[in-house]
């Protein structure tokens, strides 16, 4: 049994976890706070109830926690509320498993939505992502109608994430990731020749 399997079987045995009122001991055990503990043991979860499958002996344990974490978001922004959370260059780059360059490139190709913040680097929204660290679908069509000169990514941004009637209530960025992306196309367009009629 690899050490990860038998974490797992240490956390099935565990009559706290069985009773549900381990988070406080849990907490104070590892030193992570309740949101961390809280992943922690919705991973655990994940793996026990075998949805996906076992993972192999050989399996890179170290590899695979690295690409987890960097999925998470990085950055702290005063957009965060409208727009956030945001991930930096190098956690985009981490968890998609390519350099930051090819983040960049991707960037300024308007394949990524990159927002230049004071000190001059880039801050991706993470609701342009899936769960795999690619983009949405269609998102690079909608960013080019939006804004084919790239002049005014944080306009896209929020477009794409402010909830609208057109949506059904929820945003762009829902739908295009639910599969809506003829709507969210059509509303693009919509958008692209009012702001060029206000121009």
């Amino acid at each position: 049994m690899t050490p990860a399997q038998q974490g797992a079987a240490a956390t099935r045995t565990d009559p706290r976890h069985a009773s549900g009122d381990d988070t406080g001991a849990t907490t104070a055990a590892t030193g992570l706070g309740s949101v961390e503990t809280a992943l922690v043991t919705a991973l655990a979860d994940r793996l026990r109830d075998g949805r996906h499958g076992a993972l192999p002996d050989d399996v890179d344990v170290e590899a695979m926690a690295d690409r987890m974490v960097a999925a998470l978001p990085t950055v702290k922004h005063e957009a965060d509320a409208l727009l956030g959370p945001f991930h930096d260059t190098a956690s985009v780059a981490a968890w998609r498993g390519v350099t930051r360059q090819a983040i960049a490139k991707a960037s300024t190709k308007g394949d990524l939505l990159g927002l230049k913040i004071g000190d001059g680097s880039r801050i991706f929204p993470s609701f342009q992502f899936g769960p795999s660290g690619a983009p949405l679908p269609h998102l690079r069509e909608v960013l080019a109608l939006l804004d084919p000169d790239r002049i005014d990514p944080w306009g896209s941004a929020l477009w794409l994430n402010t909830a609208s009637d057109v949506f059904g209530g929820t945003t762009a960025a829902e739908a295009l990731r639910d599969g809506r992306s003829t709507a969210v196309l059509d509303a693009a367009r919509r958008a692209e020749h009012a702001w060029l009629a206000d121009a």
